[in-house]
């Protein structure tokens, strides 16, 4: 069922220029408009309410998003200005395993391509 608006022109949100627009916080699909003069638009189109959930839920999901790395942003911060005493750092003592892979330490240049081992031809 096509409804028919009328938004001051200053008050129009955009989504996509010519296609749709926010209605009091729904998605709007415009299926045709005209100025009706004195700054005012008239648009014929559908509320998708479909899209609306959608794009509301995707901005809940960026806020819970930017406040974990926020949270964690912060931590690490904080672990950055934990300061040392000398005598904390006399008794600080770093393990290392055989088995780490430190990049840059290769007493070679790596190569750019990788070998792949295949077997030989089947007769």
């Amino acid at each position: 069922m096509l409804h028919t608006i009328t938004l001051a022109e200053n008050n129009v949100q955009w989504i996509k220029e010519g296609k749709e627009i926010l209605v009091n916080g729904r998605m709007f699909d415009i299926k045709g408009s005209e100025n009706s003069g004195n700054d005012k638009i008239i648009f014929t189109g559908l509320y998708d309410d479909d899209e609306t959930l959608l794009v509301n839920q995707v901005k809940k999901n960026q806020q819970n998003d930017n406040n974990t790395g926020s949270r964690l942003l912060a931590q690490f911060f904080q672990l950055l200005q934990v300061t040392f005493d000398n005598t904390s750092i006399e008794n600080f003592t770093l393990t290392l395993s055989r088995n780490n892979y430190f990049p840059g330490n290769e007493n070679h240049p790596t190569s750019q391509f990788i070998a792949i081992l295949t077997p030989p031809p089947q007769v």
